[in-house]
């Protein structure tokens, strides 16, 4: 029923949730490679993209984040993701090149889009007196970008498995942004695109879930919303 949830905090995912990428990943790859070598289109990364990022999750141990597994951090994590994107692709870009021009590029506010809805959301949880967290799996440079798009005043506090060490499904990477509020889990709502990492993450960490399904791509076992409108609906 609509305003069920009673909570103090409302903690959110940022990709997918608050913002996406446009165009996207495998995209600006295909765009960038294609300057160092021959023509490649998104539609031929994208299936790379994505098998490369499930092999590398699958690799390290879940809960922990991923770019502090290695020595050299998130560019280490990325190079490695970069050189088995090529392998796939049998591309002959240079991968150092690269990598230094793709860090650039998706580090340009200009790629990534805040979803229309969600200043007047915030605003509003704002203004019934929610306290308001991110919870995300990024690296280091999200809370630089979440400035240059201008949503990093609107939050609390701002939890980040690069900076944190851990990363969602686990528990601890929630507990932690409650703690930061001062509210206890079971006063939290947790908004994420995630089925697994967000929405049964939170539910671990004794949190109220609610996954955004823009797309209507999943099934009625999860509170759902189509877009943060919904939540200011099921939020009291």
């Amino acid at each position: 029923m609509p305003g069920d949830l009673r909570v103090a905090a409302a903690l959110l995912d940022v990709g997918g949730t608050l913002i996406e990428c446009r165009p996207s990943p495998p995209e600006v790859y295909a765009r960038v490679l294609s300057r160092w070598g021959p023509p490649v289109r998104g539609s031929e990364v994208a299936p790379v993209f994505s098998r490369v990022w499930t092999e590398m999750t699958q690799e390290h141990p879940a809960g922990l984040d991923r770019y502090q597994l290695l020595k050299g951090g998130e560019w280490q994590w990325w190079g490695r993701f970069l050189e088995r994107v090529l392998a796939g692709l049998a591309h002959p870009a240079p991968p150092q090149a690269v990598l230094a021009e793709l860090f650039e590029a998706f580090a340009d506010p200009a790629l990534w889009h805040v979803f229309p809805e969600v200043p007047d959301v915030l605003r509003t949880l704002r203004a019934r007196g929610l306290l308001l967290a991110i919870v995300s799996n990024w690296d280091t440079r999200l809370p630089a970008l979440l400035a240059r798009v201008g949503l990093a005043p609107c939050f609390d506090a701002v939890v980040v498995s690069g900076l944190e060490g851990v990363e969602k499904p686990a528990p601890e990477i929630f507990l932690r942004a409650a703690a930061r509020l001062g509210v206890a889990p079971a006063a939290c709502v947790h908004v994420g695109d995630s089925p697994l990492d967000d929405y049964r993450g939170a539910q671990s960490a004794g949190m109220h879930p609610i996954l955004v399904d823009r797309s209507g791509a999943f099934d009625g076992s999860y509170l759902r919303v189509r877009d943060l409108w919904g939540v200011c609906d099921l939020v009291n």
